[in-house]
């Protein structure tokens, strides 16, 4: 099999998922619930894989909290309706960003670590609310490499966290997907700089992105990239369609990062 794998995969993935749904009182009654859209979601993702894929939900967990954040703020009720009602008021850091929750703190409150190691769980998602500071996608192990966001160090074996908006819809899930598949399929090829290019407007004058090297650029260059198609507006790619356009054996290395090499 073409890329850098480290061993041959197996054609169907079954992926063991905990859910952790974040839902405070204030969140309000209508929004979707996760109850709904996970059936939605592992249906839309087992179409797209044309049966490859099928996630498995081994452990839901429903908190009242909202999460704790990097430098150690947790939204209330009050705190986090005036956020809605004013984004001024929402926790940023000291660069005007939007404060992103400590997912330190997630693995251990939840113990994600050991059940990662024991194999009980292959992959966590999180649900919440806009402010709630969750990345679309994050990678935790040893080795771990950016996902659509910085990779966090730790002991045992690489895995993926989701972040989804309860807000949103299972298109905004499959959408996170895209991104989590782009950033891996992107290691696995070395197309970083490749994949950079595409999403970062270049300067008047600079040199032409260059050919594709590999069947994944070859891919980027007819489809576009998860945020738009081949010469179209950001945001007006149709990411189920391109999430069904990967080839069967790229959503190997997309659900399970260990098969990738790091070095």
């Amino acid at each position: 099999m073409p890329g850098n794998f480290k061993r041959k995969p197996s054609s169907l993935q079954a992926p063991k998922v905990m859910v952790i749904d974040f839902r405070p009182a204030a969140v309000p009654p209508e929004w979707n619930r996760s109850e709904d859209l996970i059936p939605k979601y592992v249906a839309a993702m087992r179409q797209a894989s044309d049966n490859k894929l099928i996630f498995q939900i081994v452990q839901k967990i429903k908190s009242a909290k909202y999460p704790v954040l990097l430098d150690s703020r947790q939204y209330d009720d009050a705190t986090w309706s005036q956020a809605m009602s004013d984004d001024k008021t929402a926790f940023r850091d000291s660069h005007g960003a939007y404060m992103m929750a400590d997912y330190q703190r997630i693995l251990q409150d939840f113990d994600i670590i050991q059940q990662v190691k024991n194999k009980l769980v292959d992959e966590v998602w999180l649900f919440g609310g806009p402010y709630f500071g969750f990345f679309e996608s994050r990678m935790v192990g040893k080795g771990a490499f950016w996902c659509n966001a910085p990779g966090i160090e730790q002991s045992g074996r690489r895995f993926v966290m989701m972040g989804y908006n309860y807000q949103r819809d299972v298109k905004e899930m499959v959408h996170d997907f895209g991104h989590r598949a782009e950033s891996i399929l992107a290691k696995q090829f070395n197309s970083t700089s490749f994949i950079q290019q595409l999403y970062w407007p270049q300067p008047t004058g600079a040199a032409a992105i260059p050919a594709p090297k590999n069947e994944f650029e070859q891919f980027l260059q007819v489809h576009g990239t998860v945020h738009r198609k081949p010469g179209g507006e950001d945001y007006g790619q149709d990411e189920v369609a391109w999430v069904t356009a990967l080839k069967p054996e790229w959503f190997v290395p997309a659900v399970d990062p260990n098969l990738v090499k790091t070095t």
